[in-house]
């Protein structure tokens, strides 16, 4: 993944930076999620922090290819809800379906 750097926007739930990391480091599920205006894609990042609280970090390739920036992490929505149960299910059952 490379260097991990932190947008201004990430802090704006108040979820440490550390949480995010170790939901960055073992997503159970990553959801590419359009972005308006022709930017890339934002990668959102589904899983547990180091406590088993659920969040949502989303992530852009940084312009030089080194590394991400990190533009969203907040406690997991309704919306996600699905997606990081099958992901955590596929996960603990050791990715078999």
């Amino acid at each position: 993944m490379g260097q991990v750097r932190f947008a201004k926007s990430a802090r704006k739930h108040k979820v440490a930076a550390g949480r995010a990391r170790a939901v960055l480091a073992q997503p159970y599920v990553v959801v590419p999620e359009p972005r308006p205006g022709g930017l890339p894609d934002m990668l959102m990042h589904l899983g547990d922090d180091h406590t088993g609280r659920a969040l949502e970090v989303g992530d852009v390739e940084l312009a030089d290819g080194t590394g991400v920036l990190v533009i969203h992490v907040m406690d997991l929505r309704k919306k996600y809800r699905g997606l990081y149960e099958r992901g955590k299910q596929q996960t603990e059952d050791g990715g078999q379906q």
